[in-house]
């Protein structure tokens, strides 16, 4: 008797690109910074991965520097909390991934990457109108993430429970971190607005229906199906009384067939 070999065939699949590259820098920047750190080189990165601040603050926007734009964005992709825990960060990093390849997949990796783009931007501009500290992590992101996941329940018309005990923990998480109540509300505020676009946009669920209905081959399934009509209806005539030999001494006449 021959052995049945066992192929196991698995394809990797990079599922979730902007989620996934997102995290994957995160990663690389806190190496860098701790490489930095060792050697006493990390003020100059840990500066442009921090968020500006009002003008009494320990890094005032400036309208005339490139750097304070860019703070504005690259903050997200710092380590989280006051001192940079490594705690902190590994926490948002793994909401993320447990929250980002689902939304991706039912939104886009495009609307995705604009709501994160959006939640970074909100955040970093009214921190830098109201607080004096830096906002450093991923914080925006996470809180965009998890109103994302609320929206699919509150378009069934229902109010999910467990979204206010993810937020409530999500809350005492930031302030046991260090975040103040005004930082608090700026990540909220910053992650609301950018998970508004889900209203302005499809899911990406509902389009790959729409195309399935619409066939594969680009034809169109209105196509295909009146196509399967006409051939049933051929395959009737083939079929009909009228258009066979009769041989034997029926004289009964056939006046028509039916067609769908």
């Amino acid at each position: 008797m021959a052995k049945k070999k066992f192929n196991l065939n698995i394809k990797v699949a990079y599922d979730a690109p902007v989620t996934l590259s997102f995290v994957i820098i995160c990663a690389i920047i806190f190496l860098l910074n701790m490489f930095l750190a060792k050697s006493g080189k990390a003020g100059g990165l840990e500066k442009v991965f921090a968020s500006p601040t009002n003008q009494a603050g320990v890094l005032p926007f400036i309208p005339s520097a490139p750097v304070s734009y860019v703070r504005l964005l690259f903050y997200i992709f710092g380590a989280g909390g006051e001192a940079g825990s490594a705690s902190v960060m590994f926490t948002n990093l793994i909401l993320i991934m447990l929250l980002g390849p689902a939304m991706e997949e039912r939104y886009g990796s495009v609307i995705i990457g604009i709501m994160i783009f959006v939640s970074a931007l909100f955040s970093g501009v009214l921190n830098a109108c109201f607080c004096e500290a830096s906002l450093i992590g991923a914080v925006p992101v996470v809180s965009m993430m998890i109103f994302l996941n609320a929206f699919m329940s509150f378009s069934k018309k229902k109010f999910p429970l467990s979204f206010a005990a993810v937020m409530i923990l999500f809350v005492v998480l930031q302030a046991v971190s260090g975040a103040g109540a005004v930082r608090i509300i700026i990540c909220i505020a910053g992650g609301l607005c950018g998970s508004l676009f889900a209203f302005l946009t499809s899911p990406k669920m509902k389009a790959e229906k729409k195309a399935s209905k619409s066939g594969g081959n680009g034809t169109g399934g209105g196509l295909l199906s009146r196509a399967e009509k006409v051939a049933y209806a051929e395959e009737l005539d083939r079929n009909s009384p009228r258009n066979k030999k009769s041989y034997d001494d029926d004289e009964t006449t056939v006046v028509g067939t039916l067609k769908f």
